[in-house]
């Protein structure tokens, strides 16, 4: 018998406890619960990303060709975007690649860090695609913040239920060993957010 045979058998013979026998230990909430959307856009600046302010009388849309007067190819993954194309749409990365703005909703936002988490759910299996857009605009709810990652992990079901996940803060950044910093070199050059 090999040695890796002797091992299985053991794990096999070994029975898991009953659920419940051995109760998990209190969960610790840490760090600062401020969830208020000035943190958040506190936050969000300091990664490089920024805040899309509606101007009164303004649509969603209305405000992404405002910030982005040579708009071509708008990519839209929510109801409230009409855009030029659909995300479901997207059949290959190079039609993703001429895409210049993308608008997704994130599922919730972390105040501490700026981050939007994203999923399958709300890209519609799409996760690739958004990196490869120029510039990507996140619908939030204000509802929809909390403090820090703790809470992020106690409270959102998204992380059990989630495939996978991105959470994000800002446009992609890189620095090289002097410290100088580049943004939107792997990734998407801007990172935008509306409160909607």
């Amino acid at each position: 018998m090999s040695a890796r045979d002797v091992i299985m058998q053991r794990l096999k013979a070994k029975k898991s406890p009953q659920e419940g026998a051995h109760p998990l230990p209190p969960v610790v909430t840490l760090g600062d619960q401020d969830a208020s959307p000035e943190r958040f856009e506190a936050s969000l600046a300091l990664m490089g990303g920024k805040m899309l302010p509606l101007q009164d009388g303004e649509g969603i849309e209305q405000a992404i060709k405002r910030a982005f007067p040579e708009l071509r190819n708008l990519c839209t993954a929510v109801p409230e975007v009409e855009g030029t194309l659909r995300i479901e749409d997207l059949e290959t990365h190079e039609q993703a690649d001429k895409v210049d703005v993308m608008v997704v909703r994130a599922a919730f936002g972390v105040a501490e860090t700026g981050g939007v988490f994203l999923s399958e759910v709300e890209l519609k299996d799409h996760l690739a695609d958004v990196h490869l857009a120029q510039h990507l605009i996140v619908l939030l709810s204000k509802n929809e913040l909390v403090g820090n990652m703790h809470n992020a992990y106690q409270e959102r079901s998204e992380f059990r239920t989630a495939g996978y996940g991105v959470l994000m803060s800002g446009p992609s950044a890189t620095a090289d060993i002097q410290g100088v910093l580049i943004r939107g070199a792997q990734g998407v050059r801007s990172l935008s957010v509306i409160w909607a």
